[in-house]
């Protein structure tokens, strides 16, 4: 009996997983859906032609025309110190910087102001004994004197002496002017390396002085980049082009405007570079309404206006694939793949010189692996689309509203009908 009920019973489930894996065979297959290729989002631009100034960027520190050691040119104590012979203070020409003890010259000068006095009286003597002599020897003598007779060695000698005493008085008296240290020119005190009360030599070092009519930056640019730039013959200044510079000044990007004015001539044997020379006036705006002064040391960057060229096509840099090919939108959603020959190439811009033409739509956003017919969608075009879709589903959300206070306003009357009928 219990041997009956066992194989019935693994009867019963062979039977029923037989019909399942039946059912299964049998039953419709769906059908396979493709699957959905996702089209990479691009923006796009429309080229044009057109004229085109290259610029040629570089860098450089801000450097005084002028720079000056000041030295003592005479030995003494210092006894005065002007309240401008400080560090960053600007100081015009002439302007007395310090003194030294001048007693000693004063009485140099003196001295000096004697013998030359001396001097002119003995001149005087030797031309009066020269005189008497010629009178004399018209009285006696036959046939011309002399110059023993007349004394010409004594009055030469007296001349010379009365030169001599005027030179050495000239000089006590440029070294009485020496013991005040003056400034030369317009400029800013760099250093002060001296200060009241202590003793100087002829020599010695006691400030730099820089320049403040006029600032230069020396700037180095490649020989490839020497290509874009007009430079004029060394002897042409007035024909050198403009220079934007940029710098940090109390945290703020700040902007000043220069001329090259020269080429150093030669081409560095190290690094082969070429430096040319920009110059700013008055780079403190101490003439002028300068709103912000560009001070010596600041680190700038430089922006040459070069050569122009005609009939060229700006693009990013992103825009171009494999050195020289970028991608055109065709039939509204394909990429075509176009070589092209570039004029130059930046870090974030080329120039096309060929290979395009006016009115083609080119691809400026990275695009992974493209090739010849690959799908794409415009920015603007699915922009579009999200717009109309918006709009749609505002126009079914208004009708739904609409249906539903209907209904309801119908619900009402109903009831408002039947409490009447009541």
């Amino acid at each position: 009996m219990t041997k009956r009920i066992f194989w019935t019973g693994t009867a019963f489930v062979l039977i029923t997983v037989a019909i399942v894996v039946v059912m299964v065979k049998l039953a419709p297959t769906p059908p396979k859906k493709k699957p959905v290729v996702q089209a990479t989002v691009v923006e796009t631009t429309i080229v044009n032609k057109e004229s085109t100034q290259f610029f040629v960027d570089s860098q450089g520190p801000v450097q005084p025309v002028t720079n000056t050691s000041l030295v003592a040119e005479v030995s003494g104590r210092i006894t005065k110190i002007s309240d401008k012979f400080r560090v960053g203070s600007f100081v015009n020409k002439g302007d007395l910087l310090l003194e030294v003890d001048p007693a000693n010259y004063i009485a140099s000068v003196r001295s000096a102001e004697a013998n030359l006095a001396q001097a002119k009286a003995n001149l005087q003597n030797a031309q009066a004994t020269t005189d008497q002599a010629r009178k004399d020897w018209k009285k006696i003598g036959r046939g011309e004197p002399n110059d023993l007779v007349l004394r010409i060695p004594q009055l030469n000698q007296a001349k010379a002496s009365v030169q001599s005493a005027e030179a050495a008085l000239y000089r006590a008296r440029q070294d009485l002017e020496r013991t005040k240290v003056k400034a030369g020119f317009d400029a800013l005190v760099k250093t002060k390396n001296v200060g009241l009360g202590q003793f100087v030599n002829m020599g010695t070092q006691v400030a730099t002085l820089f320049g403040t009519d006029t600032a230069e930056v020396r700037l180095p640019i490649p020989d490839q980049q020497m290509a874009y730039l007009n430079l004029p013959r060394q002897d042409n200044e007035n024909t050198y082009p403009d220079v934007r510079l940029s710098g940090v000044f109390a945290g703020e990007e700040k902007e000043w405007f220069g001329k090259l004015v020269r080429t150093e001539g030669v081409v560095e044997e190290s690094n082969r570079l070429t430096y040319l020379v920009a110059q700013i006036d008055d780079p403190y705006g101490l003439e002028s309404e300068r709103e912000t002064p560009l001070r010596y040391g600041t680190f700038v960057k430089a922006e040459i206006a070069g050569k122009e060229r005609d009939g060229l096509i700006t693009l990013p840099r992103q825009a171009l694939y494999y050195g020289n090919k970028v991608l055109t939108l065709v039939n509204e959603s394909e990429i075509e793949l176009v070589e092209v020959e570039l004029a130059r190439t930046e870090s974030n811009t080329i120039f096309v010189k060929s290979g395009l033409e006016d009115g083609q739509e080119v691809i400026t956003t990275p695009v992974q692996n493209p090739v010849n017919g690959m799908k794409v969608k415009k920015l603007s075009t699915l922009k579009a689309e999200r717009e109309k879709a918006a709009k749609s589903e505002g126009e079914v959300a208004d009708k739904k509203s609409n249906d539903e206070q209907s209904s309801k306003a119908d619900a009402g009357e109903k009831a408002q009908t039947a409490a009447v009928n009541q």
